[in-house]
C-alpha cells in the first residue's frame, strides 16, 4: 500500500542506498549556461563558481583552435597575427569554410569585429558601418578585404597587399 511504502522510504532516508536523499544526479548532468539574466536560470547551485555563457564558449573554440592546428601544424602559418571578422556574404565560399581555412592557417576568427585586423566581405559595408571605419581613431587600420585575399594569401605562402582586395577604397 502506498503508507506502508511512505514508511518504507521514511525510515530510509539516512541511507545511502536511498536516491532520493543520496543522488549524484546533479553531478553527473551536463548544465547549460545560457545567455539570460541570472533570475532566469534554474536549479543553478550556489556553491563554487558559475561561468558565464561566454566563457564556457571562448574556452571552447580555443580548445577546438588548438585541436585544429594541431592538425594543421605542417601548414604554413600565413595567417599569423591575422584577426579576422566575417561580416556578411562571402562568396564562392561559406563562413564555416573560411573559418576552417582561416584558423588552419594560423589566424584567429573573432565573434566581434572589436579587435580585428581584417574584415572579410564580399560586398559594400554599410554607410554607417564604412563611417565607422573610415573616422574611427583606432591605433591600426582594419582592413575589409575579399574572401580572395585569405585564399591567394595561402596559394602564394605569403601575405598579399590587402590594397589588391579591398572592399572599402580609403
Amino acid at each position: 500500500s502506498t503508507r506502508e511504502l511512505n514508511k518504507l522510504v521514511l525510515s530510509t532516508l539516512s541511507h545511502e542506498s536511498n536516491p532520493v536523499t543520496h543522488s549524484d544526479i546533479y553531478e553527473r548532468t551536463e548544465h547549460i549556461v545560457s545567455a539570460a539574466t541570472g533570475h532566469q536560470r534554474g536549479d543553478g547551485r550556489a556553491n563554487g563558481p558559475q561561468k558565464t555563457y561566454f566563457e564556457h564558449r571562448t574556452k571552447k573554440l580555443s580548445e577546438q583552435k588548438v585541436a585544429a592546428a594541431g592538425n594543421a601544424s605542417s601548414e604554413p602559418q600565413v595567417m599569423r597575427n591575422v584577426r579576422i571578422y566575417i561580416n556578411g556574404y562571402l562568396s564562392n565560399t561559406t563562413d564555416i569554410e573560411m573559418k576552417r581555412v582561416v584558423v588552419r592557417a594560423g589566424g584567429d576568427v573573432l565573434l566581434t569585429p572589436s579587435g580585428a585586423t581584417h574584415i572579410l566581405t564580399s560586398q559594400q559595408l554599410s554607410g554607417s558601418k564604412t563611417h565607422k571605419l573610415l573616422t574611427a581613431k583606432s591605433r591600426n587600420h582594419v582592413h575589409v578585404v575579399k574572401p580572395e585575399w585569405v585564399t591567394d594569401s595561402i596559394k602564394t605562402g605569403k601575405k598579399l597587399k590587402e590594397m589588391d582586395y579591398a572592399v572599402i577604397k580609403s
